[in-house]
């Protein structure tokens, strides 16, 4: 089981949104020219000049998790470039969102017995 960091916190659209990372285990699978490319990058990511992880976003109301999403294979210079970059970040929240008000709708509809 792996332990999650919580690493940012915002509220977006009335959810409360929690970022948390673990570290990735899976070594890097792109795309390299050379060896000496390889070496490189996993240098950087064993130092810490790259942060490789595995990023959570849940969404929550009231402190109740409603909504999860995950990406693995997460390589950035710091959470702030995973989060400004406006890709991957803004699609976890979409995510965890919808889930979220998929799972209150389904908690709050009327059932016809």
């Amino acid at each position: 089981m792996s332990y999650y960091e919580s690493v940012y916190k915002e509220t977006i659209n009335g959810f409360e949104i929690d970022l948390s990372v673990t570290p990735e285990d899976q070594a890097p699978d792109w795309y390299f020219e050379n060896d000496e490319q390889r070496g490189e990058l996993y240098e950087k990511i064993d130092n810490g000049t790259l942060l490789w992880f595995v990023a959570r976003v849940t969404a929550s109301k009231h402190g109740v998790e409603l909504g999860t999403a995950y990406l693995g294979g997460c390589c950035y210079e710091s959470i702030n470039d995973f989060i400004n970059e406006g890709g991957y970040w803004d699609d976890l929240v979409d995510e965890a969102i919808a889930e979220a008000q998929a799972k209150i709708k389904l908690l709050t509809e009327e059932r016809a017995e």
